[in-house]
């Protein structure tokens, strides 16, 4: 049986640039997993395929960074966090926490931003533990951004039960439109210390 064949040394040093090139391509193919939105810069983003791709990516980060710089939108200062929850459940589905961490890198780039975190229900069941349930969810994404860093002076939970509903709670739609966690901006003033929102080049 003839002996494996062994590459010359010209061979090993054309083969070396690949040793180099494949963790390279590894560190600048693998996106950030804690950018969670994109708008660097602006042009990219503003209308067509970029906006549509934005927003399709990460909903909840584009549209609170986009009011942030100054963008009005129909619903103010107001964003759903599309997270779920297991019925009765206080935490969220752990494959579901994407908003959550979106909002964990637009409070780190906006230093200025202080937050109320909502919790609602539907009307199904007893109204205190309903306003006990939203106010342990709303908690959570406090306690989730506070042990990441944030000052706790600028995010507040509140837990609102069935109070404030935006659809019909006789249908099962209406129901699930109302169990929702909100975030409201209630003070921002400052510039961003990340996001450029500038044309390139600028």
């Amino acid at each position: 049986m003839p002996a494996p064949l062994k590459p010359d040394s010209g061979q090993r040093l054309r083969l070396m640039p690949l040793y180099f090139l494949i963790p390279a391509f590894l560190l600048s193919g693998c996106p950030d997993p804690t950018k969670k939105y994109t708008l660097d810069p602006r042009d990219l983003v503003s209308n067509g395929l970029g906006e549509q791709s934005a927003r399709t990516a990460a909903p909840f980060g584009d549209d609170m960074v986009r009011y942030l710089m100054g963008q009005a939108r129909d619903e103010g200062d107001t964003f759903v966090l599309g997270v779920d929850f297991e019925p009765g459940g206080f935490a969220p589905k752990m494959d579901t926490l994407g908003d959550v961490e979106a909002l964990l890198v637009i409070m780190r780039d906006f230093p200025n931003l202080k937050i109320v975190v909502e919790g609602h229900t539907d009307n199904a069941g007893d109204p205190k533990k309903n306003r006990k349930l939203s106010q342990w969810r709303a908690d959570w994404v406090r306690q989730f951004l506070l042990e990441r860093g944030v000052d706790e002076k600028r995010v507040e939970a509140a837990g609102l039960g069935d109070s404030d509903p935006i659809a019909d709670n006789d249908t099962q739609r209406g129901r699930e439109k109302n169990r929702r966690l909100v975030v409201r901006v209630i003070d921002f003033d400052g510039k961003p210390i990340r996001v450029e929102m500038g044309k390139p080049g600028s």
